[in-house]
């Protein structure tokens, strides 16, 4: 026997109530509800289970027809859509909490300016601020988070835009647009090489002209070699020091990119120069990665030879690259503006992340690593050529 209050509770797919009938039969099941036993053994039963059924289901629909037209008129009109908060607003998803969407605010600040979306997790957790479902931050949920348009008082629904939000917004559309476009890069959706770990390794060229890597002694000390030709092995931790800052031979360094931030001349680094248009850029590469897959199914259905397919990927792929560079140098801002701006440069340094350390050296020199002179074992600072990108010394 199985006991329900009313058919519509026991089921409200038809499909479902046509098992519970070959069920009934085979094994001799009844059915009883609160408004009536239904007898599945006998046409007339089936009859009338299959009618409650009907009509169950069509009040489910007629419910959900009208739960989307509620959820598209508030859509339509920017009001919240209700569910689980927002980070940075409270419950009714209007009213602004301060303490959380100044974290929001800073980390698409931060974001432009270099940072890595692992230390503005770090950050968060720091601050001890949790989800809106009470976990710790990772990257992948502070990326979710940063690609909210709500943040910019943008309405969504089904992941379009449909107009403004009647929220007060935390960020203005410029900023969300360059932040969406630098997120959605392919290159920042993987975490590879040691590129990534250390200051220099990319970055750094050896006196041959090649770039260098990391690698490290028998005794664990790293280093940066040559990646060509494996002519260089300097040990690493100096050259970070006289780069960045630090200890070396026992004494504390500023490092240069301290000393030339702090000259009274650093403004003048500051660009001002006018991005493309992201909009534009992202539009160019969808539909390149789209001619990419055109080429992929022309191989398959025999329409293109491989030669053919791989010279015009080879093309395509290199108009991505371009386009793709032009996109970072359009969403990315001025990382030197934090440090210029800040009234002690060295404290300001000492809190950027490893990507926007590397994102500022990366803007102001080149560093040549040369071989250290023979016979010697204290670090030569005169080993280390570095030409600032503005032409001074």
């Amino acid at each position: 026997m199985l006991v329900a209050w009313h058919i519509d509770r026991l089921t409200r797919r038809l499909t479902e109530l046509e098992h519970l009938i070959e069920i009934s039969q085979d094994t001799g099941l009844r059915i009883v509800t609160v408004t009536g036993d239904i007898d599945l053994s006998n046409d007339a039963g089936r009859l009338v289970g299959r009618i409650l059924a009907s009509v169950a289901r069509g009040e489910v629909e007629r419910k959900g027809a009208r739960q989307k037209r509620a959820q598209q008129q508030a859509a339509q009109e920017g009001r919240p859509a209700g569910g689980r908060r927002a980070f940075g607003y409270e419950s009714d998803g209007l009213t602004i909490r301060d303490d959380e969407a100044e974290l929001v605010k800073a980390a698409y600040v931060d974001l432009l300016q270099g940072a890595s979306l692992k230390s503005i997790a770090k950050r968060w957790n720091d601050a001890e601020m949790l989800t809106t479902v009470g976990n710790r931050w990772i990257h992948s949920t502070v990326r979710e988070t940063l690609l909210n348009p709500r943040y910019a008082g943008v309405r969504t629904y089904r992941g379009e835009v449909v107009g403004p939000a009647v929220w007060e917004p935390l960020i203005d559309q410029d900023t969300f647009d360059a932040a969406d476009a630098l997120l959605r890069m392919p290159e920042r959706l993987v975490t590879t090489g040691n590129a990534r770990k250390y200051l220099l390794p990319g970055l750094a060229l050896c006196w041959c002209g090649s770039d260098v890597t990391t690698g490290r002694t028998r005794h664990n000390k790293r280093t940066y070699n040559c990646r060509a030709t494996k002519h260089l092995s300097r040990a690493a931790e100096p050259v970070d020091a006289l780069i960045g800052g630090g200890e070396i031979d026992g004494v504390h360094v500023r490092g240069v990119v301290v000393e030339r931030l702090s000259r009274p001349d650093a403004s003048s680094l500051l660009t001002s120069c006018h991005a493309p248009e992201i909009d534009d850029l992202k539009a160019k590469a969808e539909a390149i990665r789209e001619r990419i897959d055109n080429l992929a199914t022309g191989l398959e259905e025999g329409i293109l030879t491989l030669a053919s397919a791989r010279k015009a990927s080879e093309r395509l792929r290199a108009e991505l690259d371009s386009i793709e560079r032009r996109l970072q140098q359009a969403t990315t801002a001025d990382v030197l503006g934090p440090l210029v701006h800040a009234a002690d440069v060295e404290e300001a340094w000492s809190k950027c992340d490893l990507r926007q350390r590397r994102a500022v050296i990366d803007t102001l020199m080149i560093v040549t690593l040369l071989p250290p002179p023979r016979g010697r074992r204290a670090f030569e600072p005169e080993s280390v050529q570095i030409a600032w990108k503005d032409g001074r010394s």
